[in-house]
């Protein structure tokens, strides 16, 4: 795959098309009267430029509150703010309001409601896959036409995502876009770079730079000359590093650790996280300049459970790596998939695999717990109705729980954030429960 102007032409379609937007009135504070309409979801709402809807309110944060279109309703994800967001009397951590709601941000007034406007959008015309990336649903078809607008682009691109969902997947796509099947591409694990050896893994170090350093070496930054940089967990790279990372993105030269010169380095960087950057930009964890650079080109890969079609179309083609030619494995495969259509994956595309290949290689499995439909377990009837509920609901508890400390990457703060807990309430429950963070 290489986009041309001939390939753009034959796989995607400029059509105008009514589609729904989020209009965003500002009704008290300092900005009172202004109307945005935004396209984008989700989209965040602070004083920064990196924000979305930009307030000039000072007792708004930086980037105060994330919302997105959920139907009717906005999901509304509090980012760490200093004064929070309110729907009347309640603060809201991560919640849905109905539409025409009126939410209070420090000072600001501001309410949603949906929107309707014909706009030119580009439609996916070449079929349920772009580069190694599949699916025929139409948030994958939406993103497939967003990768072959952005995709002969030399800026840096950040991709948000569950873990789990294919991010690096996304930078690969990328890759073999740009034409280039011998250019390098090189990975580095944001979260696996040690404090003290990040910024020589990054940027290479001169012999004798440090103990050890018996040689010269480069850093990833030159190993992925000409070619493309994937930055996993981008979060996770030491807030010490990152000016120095910033300025590799700026003005694509390195330095390494122990001399004077910087180097020029022509390479695409492709950031991933899972994490809100965000969140981490309001505590002071991840500077906001680098993510204002890195967001510039911002793809969100959707969860499996929102990729509505998919699933027995990927689980077919992770059949095809191992038992291509299996038509009875395949039928009790596709068999599996029908019973668990109402299973979330909350591991997504990574545990869908591991189904797979496990299914195949042991000509049959279990289905995932919970993927009888997710529902709870059967109170049991020799127990008192009371005893019965505290048992039934004590299962929803530790499943609840245990997805939600794995999607949030086992951060009791973020999952206390995400379900609208305080961390002290949260660690009791783990607690009462016995279970525990990673």
């Amino acid at each position: 795959m290489t986009i041309t102007a001939e390939w753009l032409a034959s796989s995607c379609a400029h059509e105008t098309t009514e589609v729904e937007v989020s209009r965003l009135e500002i009704t008290a504070g300092p900005d009172r009267g202004v109307t945005h309409e935004i396209a984008r979801s989700p989209f965040v709402v602070g004083t920064s430029e990196a924000a979305d809807v930009r307030l000039s309110d000072p007792s708004v944060s930086r980037l105060h509150c994330e919302l997105s279109r959920a139907g009717s309703k906005h999901r509304v994800v509090d980012l760490g703010s200093r004064n929070g967001a309110w729907a009347g009397t309640v603060r809201l951590h991560d919640g849905e309001v109905a539409e025409g709601t009126h939410l209070r941000l420090g000072n600001t007034t501001l309410v949603v409601q949906p929107a309707f406007f014909r706009l030119p959008r580009t439609v996916w015309r070449a079929g349920d896959s772009f580069g190694p990336l599949v699916g025929r649903s139409r948030v994958m078809q939406e993103l497939f036409a967003l990768l072959a607008r952005i995709g002969a682009s030399r800026e840096p691109v950040l991709v948000r995502g569950e873990t789990g969902t294919g991010k690096e997947l996304v930078a690969r796509a990328l890759h073999d876009a740009l034409d280039r099947p011998r250019a390098p591409f090189v990975v580095v694990d944001g979260g696996a770079l040690a404090r003290s050896l990040a910024e020589a893994e990054l940027f290479g170090h001169a012999k004798g730079a440090f103990t050890g350093a018996g040689s010269d070496r480069e850093g990833a930054f030159e190993r992925a000359r000409g070619g493309t940089l994937f930055l996993d967990e981008i979060g996770d790279v030491p807030i010490e590093v990152q000016p120095k990372l910033l300025r590799a993105l700026e003005d694509g030269t390195v330095q390494r650790l122990g001399e004077g010169q910087r180097r020029k380095v022509s390479v695409r960087v492709v950031a991933a996280t899972h994490r809100p950057l965000h969140r981490m930009v309001n505590e002071g964890s991840f500077r906001e300049d680098l993510y204002y650079r890195l967001s510039v080109l911002e793809v969100t890969l959707p969860p499996l459970r929102d990729r509505t079609g998919d699933v027995e179309l990927l689980a077919s083609r992770f059949l095809d790596e191992i038992a291509p030619s299996d038509a009875e494995l395949r039928g009790r495969l596709l068999a599996a998939m029908s019973q668990a259509a109402t299973y979330r994956w909350p591991g997504n595309v990574r545990e869908l695999r591991n189904f797979v290949r496990r299914f195949a290689l042991l000509g049959g499995v279990p289905l995932p717990q919970g993927a009888d439909g997710g529902a709870l377990e059967d109170a049991p009837t020799d127990l008192s109705f009371h005893d019965a509920k505290r048992h039934v609901v004590e299962a929803f508890e530790r499943r609840y729980l245990r997805r939600l400390l794995d999607e949030c990457g086992g951060s009791v703060k973020d999952s206390a954030a995400r379900a609208g807990l305080s961390r002290p309430h949260l660690s009791e429950l783990l607690g009462r429960l016995g279970m525990r963070a990673r």
